[in-house]
């Protein structure tokens, strides 16, 4: 679900060479020889702090092996729920206490922090790097480094339960918002919910508004340049109705979203959309693992949100997050080897294999069935990049969700923008 920088939108170039990573292939590229490598050697700890969703929680499978094929290595993994990995961290940069590895995205406030502090390792000698495309690789990139190594590809949408929209006429998801809400009602009738999110998943808090931003952006040069670039004048009247228009349609879908989806973490925003409490999860091409597991017999699919009709509507892709090394490590070379191996090709296979996700890499995994359609999506010229923690910085985005909140329980939608610009402009002006 779950991102600073000006980062430059993706353009229909990326579906070609993200096509070819349908192909499935594999290579001991990055992997240390197998046993005794430590001979003679002290033994190391290191440790890793990552999200539970980032290994889909079988991140302990590939600590075991590599750490059997490596004596004397011991890997320590912290596992936190996704919505706290990022304050987790911020604090760890403040105190000093920044473990070997920890996960990051790329357009996320606290890369910028590590960077600033000098925790953040530039990966680029790696051989592993050079195992992505030349797009991704760009995108990983951060202040001259090369920041982390990316789990997949995301694209944000709607997850859907075949099932309960045919039950109530779709045998396709909505194309239009109008039909969206139709949805909506037909489902409330029938005692069900249309849509869960997880607002504990800061990407998400503000849901609606990555395609009020991004689609007013593929339509208006201007904005776009100010929006990518993070330099948004909000006092504009025309930038002021585009907040306003966001702030309605939070307010239209939240009438149909299942109870809790505000405070929710994203593994019960999943379990809730698993057990067919909710028709459609609002997530990305990050999460077949997760659904599958959960509920192996769910007929489901993966849908862009209409936000506007089909040949309109923006793709909003953002580069999942990864893992980055602490520079400052005293164990940072250890680290290195281990991440360069969890990053060959054979290993990222089966990584992929545990998270179902869109693969970076080109001839690795198998795309899953759910997310057939999304390499047409990448061959449009209605791509936007980072459309949320890249261009909004996080502070801001989590008061825009919380002032949308307020708005969609009866609070004037002045002063909710107003509380959002005030966020944005305080992060403008540093």
């Amino acid at each position: 679900m779950k991102m600073k920088g000006t980062k430059k939108a993706m353009t229909g170039g990326l579906a070609a060479v993200l096509l070819v990573s349908m192909v499935s292939a594999c290579s001991n590229e990055g992997q240390p020889a197998k046993g005794g490598e430590a001979d003679g050697k002290k033994s190391v700890t290191l440790y890793m702090l990552v999200a539970e969703s980032l290994f889909n929680g079988k991140v302990d499978e590939f600590v075991k092996k590599y750490e059997s094929q490596n004596p004397g290595v011991t890997i320590k993994a912290e596992v936190m729920p996704d919505g706290n990995i990022f304050d987790s961290l911020r604090t760890k940069i403040s105190t000093g206490d920044v473990p070997d590895l920890y996960q990051i995205n790329i357009g996320h406030v606290t890369t910028k922090l590590a960077d600033e502090s000098g925790y953040l390792y530039d990966l680029s000698p790696l051989s592993s790097t050079r195992n992505y495309t030349e797009s991704i690789r760009q995108a990983s990139m951060y202040n001259g480094k090369y920041a982390a190594f990316t789990l997949g590809v995301g694209v944000l949408g709607l997850n859907y339960n075949k099932k309960m929209l045919a039950d109530i006429g779709y045998a396709a998801p909505p194309k239009t918002w109008e039909e969206f809400m139709d949805a909506g009602k037909k489902l409330k009738a029938k005692g069900k919910d249309l849509i869960v999110y997880a607002s504990k998943w800061e990407t998400s808090i503000a849901n609606v508004f990555h395609w009020t931003f991004g689609n007013y952006a593929l339509k208006h040069e201007v904005f776009k340049k100010a929006y990518l670039s993070g330099s948004v004048n909000w006092s504009k009247p025309e930038n002021k109705a585009l907040l306003g228009e966001g702030f309605e349609r939070f307010k239209e879908l939240n009438q149909y979203a299942r109870q809790g989806s505000f405070t929710n973490e994203y593994a019960i925003a999943q379990q809730a959309f698993a057990n067919g409490e909710a028709a459609m999860l609002l997530g990305g091409t990050w999460e077949a693992g997760a659904i599958r597991k959960l509920n192996p017999n769910l007929e489901w699919g993966f849908a862009n949100l209409p936000y506007a009709p089909d040949r309109e509507n923006g793709v909003i892709f953002v580069p999942e997050d990864g893992l980055a090394l602490n520079a400052k490590s005293k164990n940072v070379e250890e680290a290195a080897k281990f991440a360069n191996w969890l990053f060959s090709k054979e290993t990222y296979g089966e990584i992929l294999k545990v998270k179902g996700n869109f693969p970076a890499m080109p001839g690795v995994g198998e795309l899953d069935p759910a997310y057939a359609d999304v390499p047409k999506w990448l061959e449009t010229g209605r791509i936007i990049s980072f459309a949320n923690t890249g261009p909004i910085p996080g502070p801001a985005w989590i008061a825009l969700g919380q002032a949308a909140q307020e708005y969609t329980y009866g609070g004037d939608a002045n002063k909710a923008a107003e509380r959002f610009v005030k966020e944005y402009d305080k992060a403008k002006s540093k």
